[in-house]
């Protein structure tokens, strides 16, 4: 079986309402879905992560072309690393595994589908076929937000993740609300997204461990794992890394450093769905729970990413989603539905999941008539000053 086609398609999906963050607003979601075709007629599906910003990945999975053309999708190992330290992605591997990310999960597609088998099967059995999400509530007025977190709460979710870093006593705001707003007994964890470095981290957890925070994610700048290390030992409140879990040596210098209670990482952050789950039985081994990423996907990579979940035994906390804010995906059947916050694992050959061609070709015109959805200053901004650049 040999590789004969790479074709890429960016699309940009709309969301319900917009979301903040602490690095800006975004409208939806533009990724790359990429279709990697071979002599035996199969078609293997990949989705591409924007970061810093969809061209910038369509373009380096353009580059990436040539060195997958005419290759045996059952390399996908020799592929990956090859492209990553022979062909110099090495040295930008935030943006190259975006891509990388992409292509793998394809080449793994291709290898499922020619064996007959879910690609759950082929990374050794699962542990679990229910894969738990988190439910998001969006920022907005407060009493919308306790709504919504209600909602959650009516639809089975048991789990509720809040994006923070819009001020010291906002934040601490927030939590209170939608805390009062779940309960006791649901769980709440919150997202700084590197918005506490400024100082005030230690004094904001302290305030509102209160509320019964499963864990804060990401409260200092990625790179500063002393700091992390730090908080855990002074405050004893639980700290995950995301933005500071983005490669293998990330993840060691974690371990090493104890820098986390939970680790929040995903293929597209390591580059393949084979380092995603070395880097989860390294976490296991060291008895750190961890937790899928998403940067915003459809469901080609949320697929690709509970095949990957359900093969490793210490994804046993809720995971990433963005469907919750979508209005639709690219897959056949639209958006997957929840069964008391869980999504059911794909049982189909490969990814499990199939291109709906129609949605593909409306939100490929999304893309074309509204730009990108960028993630960085101002949604709004951004989205109409692309337009104007097509």
């Amino acid at each position: 079986m040999k590789i004969i086609d790479f074709r890429t398609t960016i699309v940009s999906v709309p969301f319900t309402e917009p979301e903040t963050w602490a690095f800006g607003k975004r409208l939806g979601v533009s990724n790359v879905i990429i279709e990697i075709e071979t002599d035996t007629g199969l078609i293997g599906l990949g989705e591409g992560m924007t970061f810093p910003a969809v061209r910038i990945t369509d373009e380096a999975l353009h580059t990436m072309r040539p060195l997958v053309l005419g290759r045996d999708p059952f390399d996908h190992e020799v592929i990956i690393n090859e492209l990553t330290h022979v062909y110099g992605w090495h040295h930008f591997r935030h943006t190259g595994n975006c891509a990388l990310g992409g292509i793998d999960m394809a080449l793994w597609d291709l290898v499922g589908q020619a064996c007959g088998q879910p690609l759950y099967k082929l990374f050794g059995g699962a542990f679990r076929k229910e894969i738990p999400f988190y439910f998001y509530v969006p920022d907005k007025d407060l009493m919308l937000m306790a709504a919504d977190a209600q909602r959650g709460l009516a639809e089975g979710f048991t789990t509720f993740y809040l994006k923070l870093g819009r001020g010291f006593e906002q934040d601490l705001e927030i939590a209170r609300t939608v805390r009062e707003a779940l309960g006791p007994a649901a769980k709440l964890r919150v997202d700084a997204n590197e918005a506490w470095a400024n100082g005030t981290a230690i004094e904001l957890m302290k305030r509102m461990s209160k509320y019964d925070i499963e864990f804060f994610e990401q409260p200092l700048l990625y790179y500063d794992h002393d700091g992390a290390a730090h908080l855990r030992r002074t405050l004893g409140l639980p700290v995950a890394a995301n933005q500071s879990a983005w490669n293998e040596a990330d993840i060691v210098e974690i371990v090493k450093k104890g820098a986390a209670d939970v680790v929040l990482t995903d293929q597209h952050q390591l580059g393949s769905l084979a380092r995603f789950r070395r880097a989860a039985w390294l976490l296991a081994t060291a008895g750190i729970p961890v937790v899928k990423h998403t940067f915003g996907e459809f469901g080609i990579s949320t697929a690709a990413g509970m095949h990957a979940i359900a093969s490793c035994p210490n994804f046993t906390m809720a995971n990433q989603t963005h469907f919750g804010v979508l209005t639709d995906d690219i897959v056949e059947g639209g958006l997957a539905r929840f069964h008391n916050g869980c999504l059911t694992l794909p049982e189909g050959p490969g990814l499990g999941v199939k291109l709906d061609r129609d949605r593909l070709a409306k939100y490929a015109r999304c893309f074309q008539e509204n730009g990108e959805f960028s993630g960085y200053g101002s949604g709004v901004d951004l989205a109409r000053r692309n337009k104007l650049d097509t």
